[in-house]
């Protein structure tokens, strides 16, 4: 088969475009964090904005499908992200106007929605959760419910009814138990603002806190984590703090405070906690995701507010995940993407040490 030469030379031409926006995007990203002279803790590794982050063509079949007129890869584009969860190389980010969930599918490099017709078709998607089977939930802030999924979207479910709550908001799965921890972050007029226990047979089994402003009190929780060991960390975003709860639901301690440095909470918005027991919080009015120590000590403050639309350059983070490899997802529901970073081994930190002396 034979091709006009205008587009050849047309092909060529976008080839060269966008190989220098590569080049100048390279130049100007920063890809560690903190920033030389201080050690990196942490690299920048990926973006996701649309299902071509994860779909590959070669040069070849980028250009037939350019000379014959085929459609190019359909794109799955984020509308505007709220929240994501991510273990065994699935990925899922909740979408709340498009009224889906996106699974990236890292380890087959598939991309697809979910809860967009059928059975468990989505309202208003909030709080995503992953467990070890990779089901993934939902919260439903319209349906007032918890919605579950297998691992290639099938509905298996709803958690919880519309009854318990006043206003659901996340949702996280105890690896070690199966239970599942349901945010209800109440409203001015009501008291339920509080976190509801299921089993991992749906079955309602506690409550934890209630309105007000002491230990194991709540004023409008907003996300919640589990660790390894089923300990329960909650964004009281109202008080400006973390509480931490043993896997007895029994109040630890608690840390945080209203503040306009870093350290302190300004729009706390997401959290989630790595293996290593590092906990991650993002401050829509700081721009950025700090971590913190299990004492509230804060570690490292990653990325700035407004500037060009770069690694670490954020306009209003939300949700934010850590996954088993140490890899970090933070959601930017502005520029409606989803930056990936990953925690520095101390071999990495090492030999990154050795080159900055």
């Amino acid at each position: 088969m034979q091709f006009p030469l205008y587009k050849f030379l047309l092909f060529l031409i976008v080839l060269f475009l966008s190989a220098c926006a590569h080049v100048a995007t390279e130049k100007t990203s920063q890809k560690y964090w903190p920033a030389a002279p201080e050690l990196p803790r942490l690299i920048f590794e990926t973006v996701l904005k649309d299902s071509s982050s994860l779909l590959e063509k070669n040069a070849m079949e980028e250009f037939q499908s350019f000379a014959t007129g085929e459609p190019s890869l359909q794109k799955q584009v984020l509308g505007k992200p709220y929240d994501v969860a991510a273990s065994g190389g699935l990925v899922a980010i909740s979408d709340s106007m498009q009224g889906i969930v996106h699974l990236f599918d890292i380890n087959r490099k598939r991309v697809f929605a979910i809860g967009w017709r059928g059975k468990g078709q989505l309202s208003k998607p909030l709080g995503v959760a992953i467990d070890d089977q990779q089901n993934v939930y939902v919260v439903d802030a319209g349906l007032g419910v918890v919605v579950k999924y297998d691992k290639l979207g099938h509905f298996l479910s709803t958690i919880g009814k519309k009854e318990d709550f006043s206003r659901i908001s996340d949702v996280a799965v105890s690896g070690k138990t199966g239970e599942i921890f349901v945010v209800d972050r109440g409203g001015v007029e009501s008291d339920k603002h509080q976190i509801v226990v299921y089993s991992a047979a749906g079955e309602k089994q506690a409550l934890i806190g209630t309105r007000g402003i002491n230990e194991g009190e709540f004023n409008h929780p907003t996300q919640v984590a589990v660790d390894d060991a089923g300990n329960v960390y909650v964004l009281d975003s109202g008080n400006f703090r973390v509480q931490i709860f043993n896997a007895q639901k029994k109040f630890v301690r608690s840390w945080g405070r209203i503040g306009k440095s870093l350290g302190s909470f300004a729009r706390p918005r997401g959290i989630a906690v790595s293996k290593d027991g590092y906990i991650f919080i993002t401050d829509g009015a700081f721009q950025n995701y700090q971590i913190f120590n299990q004492q509230g000590q804060l570690l490292l403050a990653v990325g700035v507010g407004g500037g060009k639309d770069q690694p670490g350059h954020y306009m209003l983070p939300s949700g934010i995940a850590v996954d088993e490899t140490n890899r970090v997802y933070v959601v930017d529901q502005i520029r409606r993407k989803v930056e990936v970073f990953r925690l520095l081994s101390q071999q990495e930190m090492d030999e990154l040490s050795g080159i900055i002396e």
